[in-house]
């Protein structure tokens, strides 16, 4: 078993020149996103991964400021300064406004409810926005209030998919509540993007301006080849939580060797979670034969990410039911 740790990337680094501190955004811009990310090192998760496209591929013109999180190690940093970052012929404004790790899901106060704590601390520097941007139905309920603009609401999961009993999102106690408010959200919004089709269809009666759009991959990342350099090395992707079940991913694949041991099966398995230690203890019971074909590679910058796809045949998945919307990872590794 191996298990190694990632290095930092920024926005700009994935493909662009650099980032400037201490520049204000203009007084005005056509978006402003709030969600938990952060410029300087891209979290686990389709919706980081989808941030990162829109403001890859927005239209040439488009002026994008991102209200987020700081994850730390930022030289120069501080919450409240605006940062740009350029990539190519694009740029978009950052702002920090609180100090966290999305990846960490032992927390006690919602990373929801710090980002908006911090967005009500530093609204005085924020640029009028033609339209609000948000991810989650509860910052997109803090923002129509905060800021009072339209609303572009995207929707990542299925119906339920925050509110299953293997979520590991707050709202798994509050189904109904995140239903009611969700439904309020689609009714007020001037843009609805919803990546289920099935859900997208369910939210139209809500809001004719409800589209469904299919997950795409970003094709300065990922690189379609025809046959992979290794039919026998397996790669699972994503955040090592319970909704995602890793460790029957681990399982399965014990079960593999042991009906084919002469076969050289080998699992990497990419993501950092809260589960990281226990699919330690999973694979240091395994067999020494099981044990010495597993890696664990821990969170990888995006461009690795997308090299250990590459460079495995079979790309495995442990979701549960019900949770995922339209798995951005399953996209990019077909």
């Amino acid at each position: 078993m191996t298990t190694t740790r990632p290095e930092r990337e920024t926005w700009a680094q994935e493909g662009g020149s650099g980032v400037v501190f201490d520049v204000a955004p203009p007084t005005s811009v056509d978006r402003l996103v709030v969600h938990q990310t952060d410029a300087a090192r891209p979290s686990p998760g389709g919706i980081d991964s989808c941030l990162r496209g829109l403001l890859r591929y927005s239209p040439a013109g488009m002026t994008i400021a991102v209200v987020g999180v700081d994850v730390g190690d930022v030289p120069g940093r501080r919450l409240g300064q605006w940062e740009l970052h350029r990539w190519g012929s694009r740029s978009a404004w950052f702002l920090p406004v609180v100090s966290l790790d999305p990846g960490n899901q032992r927390r006690r106060v919602p990373h929801s409810v710090r980002l908006v704590a911090g967005l009500a601390r530093f609204r005085s520097r924020l640029p009028r926005a033609e339209v609000v941007q948000a991810h989650r139905a509860d910052v997109a309920a803090a923002v129509r209030v905060l800021l009072r603009r339209p609303l572009a609401y995207f929707v990542h999961n299925q119906a339920a998919g925050l509110t299953g009993q293997t979520s590991d999102s707050f709202w798994r106690r509050l189904g109904g509540a995140h239903e009611s408010l969700e439904a309020r959200l689609v009714r007020d919004a001037r843009e609805v993007v919803v990546f289920n089709e099935d859900y997208a269809h369910a939210l139209r009666p809500l809001n004719p301006a409800t589209r469904f759009s299919p997950t795409w991959y970003d094709p300065e990342l990922v690189q379609f080849r025809p046959t992979s350099p290794d039919p026998h090395r397996i790669v699972w992707v994503g955040r090592l939580e319970a909704p995602k079940d890793p460790t029957l991913a681990v399982r399965a694949f014990a079960r593999l060797v042991e009906v084919a041991p002469r076969d050289p099966w080998s699992l990497d398995v990419v993501g950092d979670g809260t589960h990281m230690a226990e699919l330690e203890r999973e694979v240091a019971q395994l067999p020494a034969d099981v044990r010495r074909r597993v890696r664990l590679l821990g969170r990888l910058a995006p461009r690795d990410v997308a090299a250990a796809m590459a460079g495995s045949g079979i790309f495995f998945m442990t979701s549960h039911p019900g949770y995922e919307g339209f798995p951005r990872v399953l996209v990019e590794a077909m």
